[in-house]
Parts: structure tokens; sequence; C-alpha cells
């Protein structure tokens, strides 16, 4: 065999004779002259450019606020996202320099209360030591009520702190200015609302319903003492009723949901309240009427769907005394078979264990009760074993058992 016959002839080379060998395409364009070498001269002279460079000479090259590094975000801390939705009377008091230090302190307060309510007691007290010490002026107090009542109606969160305060600062705050309490000048204030309601249902119902929420927070807080009895403030709740009705002329999706929600809050203490008026002779002639409206309403074709039914079922929680439990008194409740009486009245235990009965508990406390070193100081005993009584007690107590026998 021809060795050079086999030649080419290896893996993937062609048949027959070989083609001589073509160079290769060069790419189109302007010839890339080959890189010069560089001597160790250049290096140094480029090294030592380097070093000399100064950049704090450069004009504008290397300067951190040049506008390329500038920020062109157009986010600012102060925008409407940013500002906390406390309220808008109080982010306006904390920007005028004018503001009352009294103001300004309220305004502390009510941001403590807003994120501590469990401190209501302590933060109360000390904002109410505060104002005494500071007031000195009507427009001052008028300040503070406006203050409470617009963040009362137009925060939700507040509202039910927002009457705790009004009433313990009403209990509290004993200043006098030109004859008005803050109690009384906050009346005032609801007074000029509730006259308005009609105005309010057609311009702003936004802030009739936050009134009318507010307001039965209000009836449910605020009490005042007459002589010696401590009740709610009546006109509270004779006004609830009328702006229920007026929220209910115009039956829309919110009013009506505001009106379930202001019953559902206050609806039975209206009905407590207008039932313990001796005029009533135990009825709620006002409630009555209210809740035979809203039973009619219910039924209204006016109403979106899902409206009727809540007023409905509102009108059976009524019927259901409010999911409280029905007075028993008058009514003889048939025995149920395998349960016994409860004892209402607490058990007292002498100091051998034994159960006392109320009689033989006011002789020892009688007896007792003449011992100064005692006095106040009256145990009550688990039925635990105690120190037996000394001999002159216990043979009082065994002539008071025998004179029973």
């Amino acid at each position: 065999m021809n060795i050079e016959a086999m030649s080419g002839r290896g893996r993937g080379a062609p048949f027959g004779k070989q083609a001589a060998k073509k160079e290769l395409r060069r790419p189109m364009g302007s010839a890339v002259s080959p890189t010069p070498p560089v001597s160790s001269s250049t290096e140094d002279d480029l090294s030592k450019q380097i070093e000399n460079i100064k950049l704090a000479n450069d004009p504008g090259q290397f300067n951190i606020n040049a506008s390329e590094f500038v920020p062109k975000s157009s986010l600012s801390v102060a925008a409407d996202e940013f500002v906390p939705q406390f309220s808008d009377d109080l982010t306006a008091g904390e920007n005028e320099e004018t503001e009352e230090p009294s103001v300004n302190i309220l305004y502390d307060a009510m941001y403590q209360l807003t994120l501590e309510p469990g401190r209501f007691d302590s933060i109360a007290r000390q904002l109410t030591q505060e104002l005494n010490s500071v007031i000195q002026e009507y427009s001052t107090m008028e300040r503070l009520a406006e203050v409470i009542l617009e963040n009362g109606i137009n925060e939700p969160n507040f509202r039910y702190t927002g009457a705790r305060l009004c009433d313990y600062l009403s209990l509290h705050l004993t200043m006098i200015i030109e004859g008005a309490t803050l109690r009384q000048i906050l009346m005032q204030k609801c007074s000029r609302e509730y006259k308005q309601r009609e105005k309010l249902l057609e311009e702003n119902p936004e802030r009739l319903r936050g009134f009318l929420l507010f307001l039965a927070e209000l009836f449910q807080q605020l009490e005042i003492q007459v002589g010696a009895v401590v009740q709610r403030v009546q006109v509270l709740g004779n006004a609830i009723p009328d702006l229920i009705l007026t929220l209910g002329s115009k039956p829309v999706k919110e009013n009506v949901k505001c009106i379930v929600q202001t019953l559902k809050c206050c609806g039975s203490v209206l009905e407590e309240e207008e039932r313990s008026k001796p005029a009533n002779q135990g009825t709620t002639p006002i409630l009555d009427k209210t809740f035979s409206y809203l039973n009619e309403l219910s039924s209204s074709p006016q109403l979106e769907p899902g409206m009727g039914e809540m007023l409905a079922n509102l009108v059976k929680l009524r019927n259901s005394h409010w999911g409280h439990s029905p007075s028993t008194s008058g009514q003889i409740q048939p025995e149920l078979p395998g349960l016994g009486t409860f004892q209402l009245d607490p058990v007292f235990y002498a100091p051998d264990g034994q159960v006392l009965t109320m009689e033989e508990y006011d002789f020892l406390q009688e007896y007792e009760g003449n011992d100064e070193e005692n006095f106040g100081e009256i145990q009550w005993s688990t039925g635990e074993d105690t120190p037996g009584m000394g001999d002159e007690i216990e043979a009082a107590y065994e002539e008071f058992l025998s004179g029973k026998l």
C-alpha cells in the first residue's frame, strides 16, 4: 500500500487531492497598527504623572457635588403620605408659634393617650395638674374644648378615649372662668353641631356621622353629680335619637351603618336611662318611636343590598334585651332537676374552720371591735387552720351559742 496515497485521509479529511490553503479574509476597516513596545523610561514618566495628580484641584471632574451625583428624587419628608393622620387640628397647633401653652400640653397628652391608652389615669392626672396651673382665660378653655371635640368627631380611634378625657377633666379641672366650666363650654359646642344637623346632612354627612358616634361615647362616659346622685347628661341622650332620625332620612349605606353602630354602642344605656325617668313609669316612648321608624326603614326599597337586613338584625338585638339576660324580678323560675340553689351571700368561717352564720359573724365583729389594736385588720379566712381564739372570746362565744339553743 502506498503510504503517500493515504496521507491526509484521516478523520474529517477531504476526499481526493487537497487544495492549496488560502489565507483568511481580513476584517474590513482600517488596519490596526501594532502596539509599540513601552520603554522603561516611558513607564517611569507615566507613574510620576499619576503620582502628581491632585484631585482637589481638578476642575469639576471629581466633585461630589457635581450635578451627576445629586439625587433627582422628588420625595419629601413633608409630603402628605408621611404626615401622621392624627388630626388636622393637632398638626396645625404644632405649627403655630403663638399657640397657648395649655393647648400644647393637651396635644402632648392626647398623643400619649393614643399610643398608651392603658396609662389613661396617670396621663390624665398629670394633664389635669398642668392645666390647673396654666389656664387663666376663657378663650383657653374654649380652645381646649374645641380641640377635644374636633378630634372626637374626626378621629375614630380617639372617640372612646376622648369621651373618657371629657369626663375626667369635667370632674378634676376645677377653674370657673366667666361663670363657665370646661364641661359647659363643651356642651355649648355640641349644641352648635346638633342645631346644624340638617345642613351637615347635605353638605358634610361624614362630619355628622362622626359627631353622632362621638356623642354616643360621650353619653356613656360623661357623668354629672346632682345633689348626692351621679347621673348621665340627659340632654346628650335626648339628642342621639334625633340625630339617628336625621341620618335615616337619607338612608345611604354609610348613614345606615352609622345608625347601627351607634345603637349597638349605646342602645342599651339609652333604654336604661329612659326607663328610669320617673315621668315615663318604666316605659321608653322615644326609643320605641325610633325603632318603629327603623323597622319600617328596613323594608324600604331605597336601601342598598344588605342594609335592610342589618337594620332588621338591630331590631332583633333590642328585642333580645341587647344580648343581656332579661330581668327575673317578680318571676318565679322553675326548678331544674339536678341543680341546687346558689347562695349569693358571703360565707364566713370561724378560726376553727366552721362556717359562721351572719349573726355569729356580727357577734364576733362587735366583740373584737372593742380592741383598738385590731381596728381595720379584719382577716377573711379561707377555712384553713388558724390560731384559736382567746379564752375570753371563746367563753363569750360559747355563751352566745348556748343562748340560741
